[in-house]
């Protein structure tokens, strides 16, 4: 049994490890690859590593790189001198078992049939995805991450991390997020499932192109729509408000980036992800709630989005409640804004003040809107 990194073009590097992975829904992976970036340089101590885990629809590409100069998807709070300072810190993201962006996935190939899995791609859950991300950060010699950060489904690892592995991290940081799959978000994932699956071009799984899937790109609109809310689309494409507005800009929005992407992201994959997402429960190995998150030893920022459609502030607040009853160093930020889920995406300087004060070891109720256990 052999475990190997290799540099690739774009900057990114690929664990590549032929060991068996025990799913935990049953079977196994008889072996994974993971692709992963990062930024910094590692200490001596190996004391000052970061893991952002990441959200849904993205990958392993944060930040720009000297090797890789496309724009990532939070450019602006990675790098040096920004909120996560890569002149101090090492900074890990590793693209998530099932995805599509090079980690082993529904497109990649079945070694007993030397065919792609598709949709016989085995199921896994978000702890598989921190398990198997355990195992690189072990290849890399880290014992003790000194923080992780999760937003949204990335948020879900992180905090499965600090359940599972409570001596590996101290400090966790989960905003737009929750502990367990909600009702409400678990028959958002369903219409967008079946809006894929009953495409007649899906063909169970071995279709032709993603391009090609109108069942995909509805279910990207349906996601799309609740990454905001109600008050950012009027505000953007009110036509009353703008009378040089045509008629359906909104339409035109969602068609154009329904059609992006399905250009980069792969059905089966999102079918694969979606699908781990409504198993997701933290407490579920538990006899109660206090048996898993008593286990937590990192102190822990709780970020709650007031106007977030997709995780309400009400999966938030239990989950603060959850970490306070079992004596979980936590503190909880409620923060406002227009853009409803995407938030951490759009008002990096407010998360970037946040997250300043969370690696700095500051007193986090300093930081306004912050109410401390």
């Amino acid at each position: 049994m052999s475990n190997t990194i290799s540099s690739q073009n774009d900057g990114s590097w690929l664990y590549s490890s032929d060991l068996s992975l025990s799913l935990e829904k049953g079977g196994e992976l008889p072996g994974i690859e993971l692709v992963y970036e990062t930024w910094g340089e590692l200490n001596t101590g190996k004391s000052n590593a970061i893991v952002i885990h990441h959200a849904l629809s993205v990958g392993a590409h944060v930040a720009q790189s000297e090797k890789n100069p496309d724009k990532g998807w939070w450019n602006e709070m990675v790098g040096p001198g920004k909120a996560v300072d890569t002149d101090h810190y090492f900074v890990i993201c590793i693209n998530n078992l099932g995805s599509c962006f090079g980690s082993t996935g529904p497109t990649s190939i079945n070694p007993q049939t030397n065919k792609p899995y598709n949709a016989s791609f085995p199921e896994i859950t978000i702890g598989d995805m921190v398990n198997s991300q355990k195992r690189l950060i072990e290849e890399l010699g880290i014992e003790s991450l000194y923080a992780i950060i999760g937003n949204s489904m990335g948020a879900m690892l992180s905090l499965i991390w600090a359940i599972e592995y409570p001596e590996s991290v101290k400090r966790l940081m989960l905003s737009c997020s929750s502990y367990k799959a909600y009702p409400a978000n678990i028959a958002n994932r369903n219409i967008q499932q079946s809006a894929i699956r009953l495409d007649p071009a899906w063909n169970e799984g071995d279709y032709e192109s993603n391009e090609k899937l109108d069942g995909f790109k509805l279910a990207r609109k349906l996601g799309l729509y609740t990454y905001r809310n109600s008050a950012e689309w009027n505000r953007r494409f009110n036509s009353h408000e703008d009378k040089t507005a045509e008629d359906g800009e909104i339409t035109r929005y969602m068609d154009y980036n329904a059609e992006k992407f399905a250009k980069i992201f792969d059905a089966n994959s999102y079918l694969a992800i979606t699908t781990a997402m409504d198993s997701y429960d933290v407490t579920q190995s538990y006899a109660s709630n206090d048996e898993a998150f008593s286990r937590i030893q990192a102190d822990v920022v709780v970020i709650s989005e007031q106007f977030d459609i997709l995780f309400t502030p009400q999966q938030q607040e239990e989950m603060f409640m959850a970490l306070k009853e079992a004596n979980v160093s936590c503190h909880f930020i409620s923060h406002h804004s227009q853009f409803g889920h995407d938030a951490f995406l759009v008002e990096t300087n407010r998360f970037g003040n946040y997250i300043r004060e969370f690696l700095a070891d500051a007193h986090f109720a300093e930081i306004r809107q912050i109410k401390p256990c």
